[in-house]
């Protein structure tokens, strides 16, 4: 049994949502990028390294928001249960009766590996966060970002398409 559709100001108000995040998401990985080009200079790395591992998990927070927003309109929330996190993320990657896949695999694995930086991030102490594997994702997240925000502005076309605006 499929559940009601959406109200087009619902839907609209997802749009703008969606919109509002990816901007800042946008900001974010300008943010990433600057950090780039001094990386290897060894005044201040520890600074770049808690200042990368910080953005990182801001930006995969700011990515699970966009999915929250989603399953909040098309299935009255996200997945319950420890690891909704993953099986939040796992589920926009496929097609839904309601809605298109938001993501696709490829997408969706770069996505995983943040989220389990994310973790780490958020039980470690800064200082014991390795430089190259913060570098590895930083260079990863910002390559990715491209891919990604694409097909959040696919889904915002999705929707749009189907307010009729």
């Amino acid at each position: 049994m499929s559940s009601p559709s959406p109200s087009a100001r619902v839907l609209e108000d997802l749009v703008t949502d969606l919109q509002i995040e990816r901007r800042k998401l946008a900001q974010l990985v300008t943010s990433l990028q600057a950090l780039l080009p001094q990386w290897h200079k060894p005044e201040g790395q520890a600074e770049r390294v808690d200042a990368a591992a910080l953005r990182l998990q801001s930006l995969y927070t700011g990515v699970e928001r966009c999915f929250t927003q989603v399953v909040r309109v098309f299935n009255g929330g996200p997945p319950q249960g420890q690891d909704w996190h993953r099986r939040l993320l796992e589920r926009m990657a496929l097609e839904t009766e309601q809605r298109p896949a938001l993501l696709d695999l490829q997408t969706r694995e770069g996505l995983a590996e943040l989220l389990r930086f994310r973790h780490v991030v958020r039980h470690l102490y800064a200082y014991e966060l390795r430089a190259d594997q913060v570098h590895r994702l930083l260079l990863q997240a910002t390559e990715l970002w491209p891919r990604l925000e694409g097909q959040l502005l696919g889904f915002e076309a999705w929707l749009c398409e189907l307010i009729g605006a």
